[in-house]
């Protein structure tokens, strides 16, 4: 019975491997993310080459990667990442200007479906006077970043401010298996103001795609089998 019980492990095991990725993406901060070699999976995808870097005016106040946490978004056809930080200038308290840069490539595995949408969004955010908010995100669609070399660039920003809101933005595209992004996060305070933001949201949205026959009949066999043993386990 154990064999038995063991073979019927192995069918299931085999039609669900194509599904199988690198360890989930963890709900910590951007310090764990930025280790040499790290890379992290939410459903079919896979995450990686994650860098970061925060600055200030005048130095020495800028987030560290540490002060940035990272909640991964395991909605399904949406996935994607949450970050959040105390960002905050103004010129009351002498810190002019703060800006963090955060970069990463995700990458479609094997049997997976495709990126054709991505989204950027800010909240938890608010600005006086001259205080100024600004996230501009540059992607590049098939190919790695700086060069972007036989890939394509696009472009999205949010920001708030008393020239106007835009917290959201988004653009489609044909569906890529590759997406290499960079985001530079910025907070002014000018003349006379101050900023502040906690929330800052990217996904990308995937092609809806039917599962491959073959993986079907493997799965469907799996649960066929299964079905069979337990109707004679249970003398049905």
């Amino acid at each position: 019975m154990k064999r038995a019980v063991f073979a019927l492990l192995v069918v299931l095991g085999a039609s669900l491997a194509g599904f199988a990725g690198v360890n989930p993406c963890p709900t910590s901060t951007y310090d764990v993310y930025i280790v040499s070699g790290f890379e992290c999976g939410i459903g079919d995808k896979t995450f990686a080459d994650f860098m970061y870097s925060g600055t200030s005016n005048p130095p020495g106040f800028g987030i560290p990667a540490g002060g940035v946490a990272v909640t991964p978004i395991t909605t399904g056809g949406n996935p994607g990442f949450q970050f959040s930080a105390g960002w905050f200038s103004s010129t009351s308290s002498g810190i002019l200007e703060e800006t963090s840069t955060i970069q990463y490539s995700a990458n479609v595995n094997p049997g997976g479906a495709l990126i054709n949408d991505l989204s950027l969004s800010i909240g938890a955010l608010s600005f006086t006077g001259t205080g100024f908010i600004g996230v501009s995100e540059t992607a590049c669609l098939g190919a790695m970043l700086p060069s972007c070399s036989g890939g394509q660039i696009l472009t999205l920003s949010v920001s708030d401010s008393s020239s106007g809101s835009k917290l959201f933005d988004s653009a489609s595209f044909a569906g890529v298996s590759e997406v290499d992004l960079q985001e530079g996060i910025t907070l002014q305070a000018g003349t006379n103001g101050s900023a502040s933001l906690s929330l800052v949201t990217n996904q990308f949205s995937e092609v809806q795609q039917t599962p491959e026959p073959g993986t079907l009949s493997m799965l469907g066999l799996g649960v066929i089998a299964v079905a069979g043993f337990a109707r004679r386990k249970l003398g049905l």
